[in-house]
Order: structure tokens, then sequence, then C-alpha cells
């Protein structure tokens, strides 16, 4: 009897100390009803094994076995997806605002509003020509449109400064926290033991992990205890449980995808910063080469140089086009050898340096990453390149990092902007190209007797119109000519073959890489496409003047070369006090080199109107020059074709060579349609992945939240177990004295 009545002690403790451990972990579930990351906790209770006694088999009582979490890991991995989606969308429509507002036309203020003062400034100018008040206004209506898209283009700079120093912080977050999470992995499996949970640290844990999801895209596997390892979407891992790894804010450069049998060890290189990436991809099996010399000098200095590659700017998906819709090919040339100039391809100009093996392969591939990236630090590969990415189709890469903020940020960065920014340039060179176009064919109020031209190549032997010029406009030139007119002392026309066409007409063609040569009776027609053979056409070439006498240009007007820029001068020995004039000009080569223009500038952050014509509003020029050379004051020819520029259609084309044919006005309108509608895009997506997050929040949170009125009722349940347990112990306790007194 005596061990029955033990027994019923031992039950009536096991049930008290059970009772205390659910009402202490009920009190901790109300203490911590609002904490952020705590996951309810409750008490499993066991039945101890029976003993076989008679009559039959015994209960033992309860124990309290452990405490557990109440926590759903399937619906956590499903909302760390949902949740970092959500991040991804809130920051691409933060930064969208940011840009939405730099193209506010609400106001009337907008770039349209003086594009079109701009356009009404020439328009006044066709009806007074000559008049200095209409001129003044129409610098002044210039200066506003070009300050406001300088504004323009600064301020996305600006913007994409800010979310760089914002993806560093990010990044900085990220490591921090996953080498928290793997510190909580040394933790958890220092205290867990059987019927020991470290719920705190696991709850704490798994906050940390979803404030790693909220920055970049994260996937769980969790074997339990501190066997936890978190990885990208893509496969990269962040956390091996005790072990982090690191990411990095690369500052980009050249990745060889490997491949067994490459064998190139020079260097490829660029220069120029871009928000796509640049797959280069050979063609043809063969080596960095020195072609000739393209300045005519036939001096070929080592092997053919075909070797060609062609360009990607979404990873291979979809490839730079020519014209005519095919794979534009580019040749790889060394750098260090006479005409090794870099290729200029969209925003880069990309060369190679030859090395100890110059071979390539068909399918040999170099990765290009012109800006400031996203890198995985490998444990033994190095760095590598995880930034997000998109293809020409808009879906992601999936071998990359793709959601969080960082996600966000690099997409909205290198994407989102760098399209506006892209379009917005398209626009600007449009309209500087359009109006020098025709403005360097024109004649102001006063001749030039010096003009040194705004834009440059690269190498003044190269023919202009090639990819490695340098030449900013080389797209844009094409066959025809120009033509040069002198003038006395006096501004009177020195007419050549009276009855003929006054002045010189030079032809130039763009391709052509052959030096200037003087053959042919004069007046000689000669023909070049690089800046040295244009300098030696326009010095050398000869005409015959009204008196018979067969004269040189360079007599007149000297052609030079300055910091490989075309400068023209009156010669004041041989035609002292005279002067001279440009235009029609088929080719475009006077707007290309920036001679006799009214814009300076090759983008929307460095537009400016010709310092020169700031100056001296003379040399804005509405006239002009007809077939005997002279430009009427009255005549507003050239004025009246750029003021037509607001209702003509120009063709635009961007990198991928697809093209559209709308009014300047138009296209800008377009663009800022379009920033509109990937604001509202953004902005959608962002409402509509916040719902589904937060639905799988309240999912989680029907499992692991606190509910006050449970817990009340959870409350009242234990503290009757435990007053039931506590007169259970004090029965057993009389049991026990009635047993003692009976020997009494």
């Amino acid at each position: 009897m005596a061990s029955s009545v033990n027994s019923l002690l031992s039950i009536g403790n096991g049930a008290l100390f059970g009772s205390q451990t659910a009402l202490q972990t009920t009190g901790n579930n109300i203490a911590n009803v609002n904490t952020a990351g705590y996951s309810r906790q409750t008490v499993r209770f066991e039945a101890w094994p029976s003993l076989d006694y008679q009559p039959g088999q015994m209960g033992q009582g309860v124990r309290a076995a452990e405490v557990m979490r109440h926590f759903d890991k399937f619906v956590e991995r499903s909302y760390l997806n949902s949740f970092s989606t959500q991040n991804r969308w809130s920051a691409m429509a933060e930064q969208m605002r940011s840009v939405e507002s730099v193209f506010n036309e609400s106001t009337g203020l907008g770039i349209n509003n003086l594009l079109s003062e701009f356009w009404n400034g020439w328009e006044k100018l066709t009806q007074f020509p000559d008049d200095m008040a209409a001129r003044e206004a129409l610098i002044g209506k210039a200066q506003n449109l070009v300050e406001s898209m300088r504004t323009a283009g600064y301020t996305m700079g600006n913007i994409r400064d800010r979310v760089d120093g914002m993806i560093s912080e990010q990044i900085d977050t990220a490591n921090s926290l996953m080498e928290e999470i793997a510190s909580l992995n040394r933790q958890i499996n220092m205290h867990s033991a059987p019927g020991n949970n470290p719920n705190s640290l696991l709850d704490l844990r798994d906050q940390k992990v979803r404030e790693l999801s909220a920055i970049i895209d994260v996937d769980v596997i969790d074997k339990g205890d501190g066997n936890y390892i978190v990885n990208t979407k893509a496969g990269h891992t962040l956390v091996d449980g005790t072990e982090s790894f690191k990411l990095n804010f690369g500052s980009g450069g050249v990745y060889q995808e490997p491949r067994p049998y490459t064998e190139f060890d020079g260097t490829v290189g660029y220069n120029g910063t871009d928000g796509y990436e640049y797959t280069l991809e050979f063609v043809d099996p063969a080596t960095v080469g020195t072609p000739a010399y393209p300045g005519g000098n036939g001096n070929a200095a080592g092997s053919l140089g075909n070797a060609q590659y062609r360009v990607s700017l979404d990873g291979g998906r979809t490839w730079i086009k020519d014209e005519n819709g095919n794979d534009k090919l580019f040749t790889a040339r060394d750098l260090n050898s006479p005409g090794g100039d870099p290729n200029n391809v969209k925003d880069l100009d990309i060369y190679f340096q030859a090395g100890t093996n110059n071979n390539f392969h068909v399918g040999d591939k170099f990765v290009i990453v012109p800006k400031s990236n996203l890198e995985w630090v490998t444990p033994t590969g190095g760095p590598m390149n995880i930034s997000p990415q998109q293809y020409a189709d808009g879906t992601d890469n999936y071998y990359r990092a793709t959601g969080g903020s960082l996600g966000g940020l690099f997409m909205f960065r290198d994407y989102q902007l760098s399209d506006t920014e892209d379009q917005f340039d398209m626009f600007a060179q449009e309209l500087i190209w359009q109006v020098n176009r025709i403005h360097s064919q024109g004649s102001g109020l006063e001749n030039l007797q010096s003009v040194l031209g705004s834009y440059s190549v690269a190498n003044s032997g190269v023919a202009m119109g090639a990819d490695n010029s340098g030449l900013i406009w080389k797209d844009k030139l094409q066959e025809g000519n120009f033509t040069i007119a002198l003038y006395d002392q006096n501004g009177n026309p020195m007419v050549a073959n009276p009855g003929s066409e006054a002045g010189l007409k030079i032809n130039f063609d763009p391709t052509s890489t052959a030096a200037y040569t003087t053959s042919g009776p004069p007046p000689r027609t000669v023909q070049a496409g690089s800046l040295e053979a244009l300098v030696d056409m326009i010095n050398n070439a000869t005409f015959v003047d009204a008196n018979g006498v067969t004269q040189t240009m360079g007599d007149y007007v000297t052609a030079s070369i300055v910091n490989n820029q075309l400068k023209l001068d009156t010669n004041m020995t041989t035609n002292a006090g005279g002067t001279f004039g440009v235009g029609n000009d088929t080719s475009g080569v006077l707007a290309g080199m920036g001679i006799n223009t009214f814009f300076t500038g090759t983008n929307g952050r460095d537009i400016a109107v010709n310092s020169d014509i700031v100056q001296n509003h003379n040399l804005i020029n509405a006239a002009h020059i007809n077939g005997a050379a002279e430009a009427n004051r009255g005549d507003a020819t050239i004025a009246k074709q750029i003021a037509d520029l607001a209702k003509n259609t120009v063709e635009f084309s961007n990198w991928n060579g697809r093209k559209t044919t709308q009014t300047l006005g138009n296209f800008y309108g377009s663009l800022v349609s379009s920033v509109g509608s990937k604001t509202q895009v953004s902005e959608f997506q962002q409402a509509t992945t916040t719902v589904v997050a937060n639905e799988l929040e309240d999912r989680q949170s029907e499992v692991a939240g606190v509910n006050l009125d449970e817990e009340m009722t959870n409350l009242i349940r234990f503290q009757s177990s435990y007053k039931a347990a506590a007169k259970l112990i004090t029965t057993a306790d009389q049991m026990l004295q009635t047993i003692i007194g009976l020997k009494q």
C-alpha cells in the first residue's frame, strides 16, 4: 500500500510540474503577443510507461516532454519567395517614381514645351532672318532647352549614384545577416538536445532569414538543428551550416567563359560604361590581327586579323544587328599595332591586346560587365558575377540573383533606368544631329575665318564610317560631297569658272581608306574617308579661278588636324582679309565633324549651344549658299528647314537595329509615356505581390501567431490542472499520514 501512495505522490508531482510548465509557457506566449518573429509555444505531454500490477497495469502519470514551437516550414518557404519578390517590385516602384518626376510635363515647363518654344524661335527667324532680336530670342530658347535636358540627364545620373549607394549598403547588410545566421546555427547546435528545443534561437534564425530574403532571393534547406543551408534560388550558397559566404559589390570587368580549348591569353579590354552586359562570341576560327593601316600606306605588321565576333546584350539570346537585319560582325584587332583601334559597340570601345597565344575558336566567349556588379565570392573559384540579368523578351536569367531589394535595384538601374537614359540620349542625339545637319550647310550674317570642329576621331587614319573610327556620328555619314566657297576681303565670291558653280566641291566616302591622290585634270574631284585623307584633299585640291589660273585650295583655306578634330582656317598669306563658307553637304561629314554647327555634345548630359554662336549671334545660319556662292541676308532657307523639324519625321534606330519614324516631339512624348507605363507596371506588381505575401504571412500567423483568447483559455485550463495536481498531492499526503497513524 505504501508503494501505491508513493506512486500517487509521484504522479501528483509530475502533474504539478507539467501544469506549472504549461502555465509558464502560456504566460510567455501572452507576454510575446506583440513580439515580431515570435512563434507560439506549447508543451507536449507524454504519459509515463505503465507498470504491470494487480489487478492490472497501473499508470505512472504524465511528464512535460518538450516545449514545442508552432511553425509551418512549408508555408514559410513559400512566404520567403513571395516576400523576396514583393521587395524586388517595391524597390523598383520606388525608384521608378523618382524617374517619373524627372519627366513631369504636367506643369507646362517641361522639355516638350521648351522644344516647341525652340522650334518657334526658328520659325520667328524665318520671318526676320537678319533681325538681332529674333536671333537673341532663339539663343535664349535654345539655352533653356539644353539646360533642362542637361538637368534631366544629370538627375538620372544622380539617381544611378544613389542606387549604387543603396546597393552597397544592402550587400553589407546581407553579409552581416549571413554571418548572424551561421552564428545562430552554431548556437542551435550547442543547445539542441533530446527534449530541449532552442525555440528562441530558431525564431531568431527564421527572422534573420526573412530579413535576408527581403534583400536577395533565398531558398532554405533545413536538415534539423544547425544543419541549415541558405542558397539563392539559382543555387549560390549563402550559408552552409556554421559557415557563411559573402557577396561583393564588384567593379565589373571581363569574364571569360571557360572552354577546354581556348588558346587566347591576351587581353580583352573596354572603355566606357553601360547598364547592359556585353557577350562577345567568336564566329571565325582565326587570330587577333594587325591589318593594313587604314590610311593607305599598306603596311601590314602582322597576321591578317580576320577573327570576327558578334555581340549580345542579353547573355546570348539575341545579337546586335546591322542595317540589313543580320548579326553585326566586328574584327578583333591588336590595339598595339597600326590600325588596331577599338571597335565602338553601342556605348563601349572594345579592344584586344595580343598575347603569346592569339588563336580564337568558334564559340569562344567573353563577357564584359561595364558597371559595378553583384558578385558571389566562391570558396575556391574566385568571385562569380551573379548580377540580375534580363533577356530581350523580358524574362529573367534564373542562373543569377533575381529577387529581393537587390534584385529590384539592379533591375531598375541596369534596365529600367538604362533604357530610359538610352531613349533620352537617342532623342538628344537625333535633335543634335538633325539641327546640325541642316545648320552646317548654311550661312550666317558673316562668313567664316576659322572654325574648329567639335567632334573628334580616335585615329585620323581610319575611315570615319568604320566601327573603330571613334567618331560619334559614324553611322550617320554617307557617300556624297560638300562645297567650300571662297570670299575676298570685301566679302565677294571668288568665282571659279564663271558660269559654273562657285567654290570647290569635295567628294567624301565614309568607308574609303584610300589616301588622297592628285590624278586627273583640274578641277579635280577627289575622294577620302579618313580625316587625314580629307585634310590632304582640301589642302591639295585645285580649281581654276575666273582668270583661268589654276589655284590650290590650301593657299586660301588651310585644313589641319587639332586633337583629332578638323580645323579650317583662312590662309592669311594668300587670302589676306578673305573668308570662306561651307555648305551643300550631301555626305554629312561637316555635321559629323562639328563644322559650322549649332549644337555641341553627344547626349542629354552634355548637349549645349555652340559657344561661337552664343558669343556671336551673326553665326546663326538662317540662309543657304547658292550656286554662285552667295548668301542673301534676307534668305531664310536654312531657318525654315530647321523650323520644319517640328513636324517632319526622322528615323530613330536603336542598338539592336530596330527603327521607328517619328517627329522629335512625338519620340520624346513616347519616352515620357514609357516612363509612366513602367512606373505603373512596377506599382501594379508591387501591389499584387504584396497581397500574395500578406496572405502567406497570415497563413503562417494562423499557425505561429499568439491568440490571446486561446491563451487565456489555456491559462484557466492549466491553472485548474495545477490546482487538481496540488489536491492530488495533498490527498496522497493525508493517506500517508493515515497509514503512519495505524502504528499508534
